[in-house]
């Protein structure tokens, strides 16, 4: 019987070269146990980053269906009462306009091409939208305080702008087309409803 065994003797540099001690003659020698460091699985680093993605695309888009509920309906007796609440009201939805363009904007790039696609389509919507608010705002403010057809033109402003942000309100159903996001998408806390 065999009383030596292979050894480690020492580690060479950064190659991670390993010698061995000598085995006396008549032993096997046996394959030195070699201590494997897997660097994280790349589909676990994607995983996580896309998880992160999809909780900055849903969030922006979360944040704008929550101050859009927020928004109060113009109303008033007299036709100046009712500009100034129209224009409170342009106020209040180009705000939360301009924080998701912002938001959006901030987001890195996407972890997948389906990704990438999705958010500036979602930025070309809210970006026409939260444009189409602030020149109705403007126009409306700049009008005499008895322009009814001022105020005319800032609700037709108003109802065009919503109409760009209805075609970017499910960020989930904009990335259906990839795997790895529709995945995320699932784990991500702000993509829950």
């Amino acid at each position: 019987m065999c009383a030596a065994r292979k050894t480690t003797a020492g580690v060479l540099g950064a190659a991670g070269m390993t010698l061995a001690a000598l085995v006396p003659a008549g032993c096997a020698a046996e394959p030195a146990p070699v201590a494997a460091q897997t660097p994280p699985s790349p589909s676990v680093t994607d995983s996580t980053a896309a998880v992160a993605w999809m909780n900055g695309f849903c969030g922006a888009v979360k944040d704008f269906i929550e101050g859009n509920n927020k928004m109060t309906s113009a109303t008033g007796e007299t036709v100046e009462a009712i500009k100034k609440s129209t224009s409170d009201q342009l106020g209040h939805y180009a705000t939360i306009l301009a924080k998701t363009v912002d938001g959006l904007g901030a987001l890195p790039a996407a972890p997948v091409p389906a990704g990438e696609t999705a958010k500036k389509d979602f930025l070309v919507k809210y970006t026409s939208a939260r444009d189409k608010t602030m020149k109705a705002k403007a126009d409306l403010d700049a009008a005499g305080k008895n322009d009814t057809a001022a105020q005319a033109r800032a609700v037709e402003g108003l109802i065009s702008a919503q109409k760009d942000t209805h075609g970017a309100l499910d960020p989930v159903a904009a990335i259906l087309g990839a795997p790895e996001l529709k995945t995320a998408a699932a784990t991500a806390e702000r993509c829950r409803p």
